[in-house]
């Protein structure tokens, strides 16, 4: 992951207002990537909704960007918009650690920005589908001859049935 891009992912605490003050990033994309076949190299825009509560800071980040995935059925390439949220809690106050549910960052006395750089990534990474498919009803490939049957049909027998199973036909169930 290229943590450069994410440098400018921080809110000065002079620039937060008491109530609610919002911020809007647009940031690149290019090297962040959550893991084989994934990636994000389009502009990712972050808005986030920072409420002051003393001197304590609840943020909720709202992720968008499209991400570039492999179809774990067909394995061809495609484009995908995402997006994602996630909500933190920062403090100055250890004691509020143990207390607060969620995610909760901790900020030394000295801080003058908060850092949402983590979060950012957390809130994107978390938005990808468990099973990137290119579309929803992906068909995948022919198990026997790895056709795409996507785009086209292949010639082996639908009707074949796998050996392993054979043993399990004459099993007979008590009603």
């Amino acid at each position: 992951m290229a943590s450069h891009l994410f440098e400018k992912l921080s809110i000065p605490l002079s620039s937060i207002e008491e109530g609610i003050s919002t911020f809007t990033f647009r940031v690149g994309g290019s090297d962040l990537s959550p893991g084989e076949g994934r990636r994000f190299s389009n502009e990712i825009q972050v808005r986030a909704k920072v409420t002051t509560m003393g001197d304590d800071f609840l943020v909720d980040l709202e992720v968008e960007s499209e991400g570039e995935f492999v179809c774990d059925r067909c394995g061809e390439e495609f484009q995908k918009g995402i997006g994602g949220k996630i909500q933190t809690f920062f403090t100055f106050d250890a004691e509020k650690i143990q207390e607060e549910e969620g995610e909760v960052h901790l900020l030394s006395p000295v801080t003058q920005e908060i850092d949402i750089s983590q979060d950012v990534r957390d809130a994107l990474f978390l938005a990808i589908p468990a099973k990137c498919l290119c579309r929803d009803g992906c068909l995948g490939l022919c198990p026997r001859c790895g056709t795409n049957l996507n785009e086209e049909r292949c010639s082996c027998s639908r009707s074949e049935e796998d050996s392993r199973w054979k043993a399990l036909k004459g099993l007979k169930f008590e009603d």
